[in-house]
């Protein structure tokens, strides 16, 4: 123990701040956590934008940034990369110049991940099929690096830190301009055969949905997702839909948005549903940007539509974490840094 604990002072991941008083044998030596001893690279991509965070041990941010990445960026995988490696290394670089070591990088994905051999196998958002991610970005950092479905990583933030906390049975849902989910069971992160477990936007809501081809994004987020919610239901706008317009619509009283806004929560009740009644969670967790705007209106009437019609009806929360898919990936980056075991293993 003394060793491990002598490394420890000299990473210094831990300090010596004293000696406790001797009962007759030797006094034992009292340490503490150093949150400061080095730091991660946390790395988010969203459909719009890339955002960035430089945190200690304690996953607090020190040091942030983010970029915009347009339509056309997003349908060319490898500028996607090249937008990453930019970002990443200039947060890096300033670091470096605060005297702030980065020993670990972690980068959430929209897609699915083998995140053993580093590879994205699958994220149509941003072009990225077969992507060898993890070597790649090593070389351009010179750094260890993570990869991980964003999903997952939003989902570990609210264990540890937001609306889950102290929950063992969690499924997470992000509605924005994807659908996605994460589920913990009994406690840790479950990834499924492949890695793809929680591709929540492809459920089939109808018998029409056997007709349509699965590449791309699926039946759920086709009806769902920022883009399909208006197209779905005929509703028009000369702006891209977006959550506040639609909720205020639908707080005006606006028939149109009402029947929107009524499609949706159908939708959604009804994944949620058969995603209860096969996995019984106890807590569904609503979060995404378009998800928490909406959540006041949209969970209780989820709640109505499910009571009496499975066996066991979960408490339905909002998500409490803003950018949670940044602190999953930071939290991961600094297991991972220390060398231990993680929800996603």
């Amino acid at each position: 123990m003394n060793r491990l604990i002598d490394r420890m002072i000299q990473d210094r991941e831990v300090e010596e701040i004293g000696q406790t008083s001797s009962t007759g044998g030797r006094p034992a030596r009292l340490v503490r956590f150093n949150a400061s001893a080095h730091a991660v690279l946390a790395v988010e991509l969203g459909g719009h934008r890339i955002s960035a965070a430089v945190t200690d041990l304690d996953a607090q941010v020190l040091l942030r940034d983010a970029c915009l990445v347009d339509s056309q960026v997003r349908g060319a995988g490898r500028d996607v990369f090249e937008a990453v490696a930019v970002l990443a290394s200039g947060l890096i670089e300033k670091a470096a110049t605060q005297r702030i070591e980065v020993r670990t990088v972690c980068v959430g994905v929209p897609g699915v991940v083998r995140h053993r051999r580093g590879l994205v196998e699958f994220a149509p958002a941003v072009q990225w099929f077969d992507f060898p991610l993890v070597p790649l970005l090593e070389e351009r950092l010179g750094v260890a690096v993570r990869v991980e479905n964003d999903v997952n990583l939003a989902a570990v933030a609210e264990l540890r830190h937001g609306a889950a906390r102290g929950r063992s049975d969690v499924l997470t849902v992000l509605l924005g301009t994807g659908v996605g989910a994460a589920l913990i069971l009994d406690g840790r992160l479950y990834r499924g055969a492949v890695g793809a477990a929680g591709e929540f936007g492809y459920t089939m809501m109808s018998r029409s949905s056997l007709d349509s081809p699965w590449p791309g994004f699926g039946d759920l987020e086709s009806r769902i997702g920022a883009a399909g919610v208006l197209r779905r239901h005929g509703y028009t706008s000369v702006t891209e839909p977006d959550a506040e317009s639609l909720l205020a619509r639908v707080r005006g009283g606006d028939p149109v948005a009402r029947a929107v806004f009524d499609g949706l929560v159908d939708d959604l009740a009804l994944s949620i549903a058969n995603a209860s009644a096969l996995l019984n969670p106890e807590l569904v967790v609503l979060g995404g940007e378009s998800g928490r705007a909406a959540a006041e209106l949209m969970l209780p009437a989820i709640g109505r539509r499910l009571n009496g019609r499975i066996p066991f009806v979960p408490e339905l929360v909002a998500a409490e974490l803003d950018d949670a898919a940044l602190i999953g990936a930071a939290e991961v980056a600094i297991d991972a840094s220390a060398g231990g075991a993680t929800l996603l293993e």
